[in-house]
């Protein structure tokens, strides 16, 4: 939700094809917000260039590759990379050949995990684009999936302890926003997150107690859009500010998130997020 750009990256060995296909996505906003398009000119340096940049690989959204480069199965192998020796599932990979002879689509498609396959004469302007938009929603959508279910998985683990759950969503959070050097991560702005329980702030990363609850009591003040239960909602205000909220009931704590993100979130952000709290919610109050 905090992202200042999409990163996206192209490996092919022919210099004119990787100008053309950057130039071809320039200006390509998904949900507003920029691609940052790296390019590469062979799978020896993408390798390179993933293990120089450790934190680029789990956050990138799209790769276009070409199959021949400096072997006649140099982009297959470096999907296979990607998806066996980094254990990468979110990535969407797509093919592109030149040489649709040397790995057809269909064995291709059939024994790599890639996402699609195109040839190099298919690659207008138009298909760059739908594919690379589509792909990165893709990838959105996925990874904010496997983030939250993460948590939950972990909050889950630790019913009978609010100390320890609020501990937990605390470390999802630094964990998502810092680096190991304890830096902000640089691919991220504007981070502003606070998970809430009754009026105490579990954890939070940019706001301080006080400025949370403020943003609760402002965006609540708003009428939503209603989710789940008589009472809950989310709201998403013209700031892109959103809120969350859970209402208390039998067996469930009131409960809320709020944030800044960066863009105006899809629709599947806060349903997510609503399953998620409720679940928290649920844990909170079986806790002390």
């Amino acid at each position: 939700m905090f992202q200042k750009e999409f990163e996206v990256l192209v490996v092919d060995d022919d210099p004119d094809v990787l100008a053309v296909t950057k130039l071809a996505m320039r200006g390509i906003k998904v949900y507003g917000i920029p691609l940052k398009v790296r390019t590469c000119a062979s799978l020896a340096e993408a390798i390179e260039l993933f293990n120089t940049k450790a934190d680029l690989l789990p956050a990138l959204a799209v790769a276009l590759i070409d199959v021949v480069m400096e072997t006649d199965t140099a982009g297959l192998d470096l999907c296979r990379y990607v998806r066996e020796e980094r254990k990468n599932q979110l990535t969407q990979l797509f093919i592109r050949t030149g040489q649709p002879g040397t790995a057809p689509e269909r064995s291709v498609i059939d024994r790599y995990d890639v996402n699609g396959y195109f040839t190099k004469a298919e690659a207008t302007e138009d298909k760059i684009y739908s594919m690379v938009k589509s792909g990165i929603r893709q990838f959105y959508w996925s990874f904010f999936a496997v983030g939250v279910l993460g948590e939950m998985r972990r909050v889950a683990a630790a019913v009978g302890s609010r100390a320890r759950i609020a501990s937990i969503i605390q470390d999802h959070y630094d964990r998502a926003f810092l680096e190991r050097t304890g830096e902000p991560v640089g691919s991220y702005t504007n981070v502003n997150v606070a998970c809430i329980f009754g009026d105490e702030v579990a954890a939070s990363y940019g706001w301080n107690q006080e400025a949370a609850l403020e943003a609760r009591d402002r965006l609540d003040k708003l009428e939503g859009v209603p989710i789940g239960e008589p009472g809950d909602k989310y709201v998403i205000d013209e700031n892109n500010q959103l809120l969350v909220k859970v209402c208390a009931r039998p067996g469930i704590a009131a409960a809320c998130l709020v944030s800044t993100p960066t863009f105006r979130v899809p629709d599947f952000v806060p349903e997510v997020v609503y399953y998620s709290i409720c679940s928290h919610a649920a844990n909170w109050n079986s806790s002390s």
